[in-house]
């Protein structure tokens, strides 16, 4: 997860000083029934997706991240995984526009500027490809659209192949840039959302008989052996990258890192050792913030957080909490405030269909 939008991040410094001076902000918890209608108002998901949509322009099928924000393309590969089912022809369109704005040599993808006209540096390489190469399956799976698949296929083999395969380190992680990029950190988010896009696109060649399938399905395996290794046993929590860093319960980066092994099902070599590490991550992350679903932490909603819970947890009471708390505090009378970002309402769409509830 990259610095983004100061939200799941990869560029650490400045993101933490910005999310340190929102730690004086205090706001009284709010339970799940202190929202009046929260659970009879329909969530606008779709409204609020389609007010972010680009319609016409060289980016005609992208997203911004927010009203009248830059085109983040990895938050909006996150909130558009969520409504492959309902939308398949708006992901369609954006999957082209991602694949038309890449850099045709490097394969990867410069964010753009709220002008929608001046490229703007990327948070990161590899959870941008990782995120869209898991995208491009969920569509192809659910749509059954073989023919966009197959066309678009050499595309894909090159965005895993430059922003990951090619920029795994000596000791397996893969470099945050491409190198000779100065930050080649391995951050845990990006390990894991790497893992996740790696893992389902080289299991989808494999179910197709393509020749590379056995090629690209040998590298999720040691990078999940590698994402095990950043479980410090002696504090008993994960580290969230790896290089040295202090020792914190800050939200950001370090509570919210905890949940991402577990939520993109990562494995290692080590069955036993593996269940007790991924299930460990969310302990963390309640017992540094017990009161997460019941008050803002950040600047912006976090809602991975109640979509795990709900998902990964099956605690959808949890989830719907933490859901109601957001609409009140980021999205007061359902208007977007600029705070709730393309990811987060796809994050909503996929609470609520845990729910079992209609997303509108």
């Amino acid at each position: 997860m990259p610095a983004r939008i100061p939200q799941f991040g990869t560029l650490p410094d400045p993101r933490l000083s910005r999310r340190a001076a929102f730690r004086s902000f205090f706001l009284a918890p709010l339970a799940a029934s202190a929202y009046p209608g929260s659970a009879a108002q329909p969530f606008p998901c779709k409204r609020l997706l389609a007010e972010l949509a680009i319609a016409s322009g060289p980016y005609s099928g992208a997203y911004r991240s927010m009203p009248g924000g830059p085109i983040n393309w990895y938050f909006a590969n996150l909130g558009l995984y969520f409504f492959v089912d309902s939308a398949p022809a708006s992901v369609r369109a954006y999957m082209d526009a991602y694949v038309r704005a890449k850099d045709p040599l490097r394969h990867n993808i410069a964010d753009v500027a709220p002008d929608l006209a001046t490229r703007q540096p990327q948070d990161s390489d590899d959870a941008y490809a990782g995120t869209f190469l898991r995208l491009a399956v969920r569509y192809v799976r659910a749509s059954g659209d073989t023919a966009w698949w197959q066309y678009n296929l050499p595309q894909l083999k090159a965005i895993a192949y430059s922003n990951i395969l090619t920029q795994i380190k000596p000791n397996g992680f893969v470099r945050a840039f491409q190198a000779p990029a100065e930050n080649g950190i391995g951050y845990l988010m990006d390990q894991c959302e790497v893992y996740a896009g790696l893992r389902d696109f080289a299991e989808h060649l494999l179910e197709t008989g393509d020749p590379d399938g056995g090629y690209y399905s040998r590298f999720p395996v040691s990078l999940g052996i590698a994402i095990h290794s950043l479980f410090d046993a002696t504090r008993n929590c994960w580290n969230w990258c790896d290089v040295a860093s202090p020792d914190s319960s800050a939200w950001y980066p370090n509570l919210t890192a905890q949940i991402y092994p577990h939520l993109c099902d990562v494995h290692s070599a080590d069955a036993p050792g593996d269940y007790y590490r991924l299930y460990r991550g969310f302990d963390v992350l309640q017992q540094g913030a017990a009161d997460f679903a019941a008050r803002p932490q950040d600047l912006y909603p976090w809602l991975v957080v109640g979509y795990y819970a709900a998902a990964v947890r099956k605690d959808t009471s949890l989830a719907l909490q933490m859901l109601a708390m957001a609409r009140r505090y980021y999205l007061p009378g359902s208007v977007n405030t600029g705070r709730f970002t393309v990811a987060d309402i796809g994050y909503v769409a996929g609470i609520l269909s845990e729910a079992a509830q209609p997303v509108s």
